[in-house]
């Protein structure tokens, strides 16, 4: 869940605030595009990408409460492409005026800077899960970081190809390494919920 959220904004800035409604497959916006906007995801969800040699490259999901676009406040451009990846109704800040409230505000201030913390940490995950070799090590070690502490049973909050995408496997590969892991009884799988042996 974000820490930054869009009740954080002020009223006055709240009423700024609009509404775009997206299918399925649709952009909200592309890498290099002019910055003008903050948005959060109201419902539905997005996936962060960018285009490499015809390649795309998978970042992360933003979930329904989340923020994103929030490095373009310190940017002229969208350092990405936001694509719905599945129907999404999203919130639309006007950057000049947030900027504008977050230099009156610490408050607001310090809730952007934790979210931008807190970003990062999530790309560096990535980074780090991406550069295990063996696909069953970088499932386990990805299905551990899910776990709660105290806990053996995690509960998939996204579907199996979007999980495939942010660990840099296919979904054909992802769900033969949850296979193999569940015939070798490391794992054991019932539907959503998968508990490590």
């Amino acid at each position: 869940m974000s820490i930054f959220t869009l009740s954080d904004l002020s009223p006055g800035l709240q009423e700024r605030v609009t509404y775009q409604d997206l299918a399925a497959g649709q952009i909200l916006y592309q890498q290099g595009d002019f910055a003008e906007s903050l948005f959060f995801v109201k419902s539905g969800r997005l996936k962060l990408v960018t285009f490499s040699d015809q390649q795309i490259i998978n970042h992360l999901f933003v979930q329904a409460g989340e923020s994103l676009a929030e490095n373009s406040l310190f940017s002229d451009t969208y350092a990405c492409t936001a694509i719905a990846a599945t129907a999404s109704r999203i919130a639309k800040v006007p950057k000049a005026l947030f900027l504008k409230e977050m230099h009156k505000r610490v408050d607001l201030y310090e809730v952007v800077s934790t979210q931008l913390a807190h970003r990062y940490q999530e790309v560096k995950t990535r980074l780090e899960l991406r550069s295990i070799r063996s696909a069953q090590e970088r499932v386990l070690h990805y299905l551990r970081l899910q776990l709660s502490p105290e806990q053996s049973t995690v509960t998939l909050a996204l579907p199996l190809k979007d999980i495939a995408a942010e660990l840099g496997l296919t979904p054909e590969a992802f769900s033969r390494t949850l296979s193999q892991l569940q015939s070798e009884g490391v794992i054991s799988r019932h539907g959503r919920r998968i508990a490590i042996a």
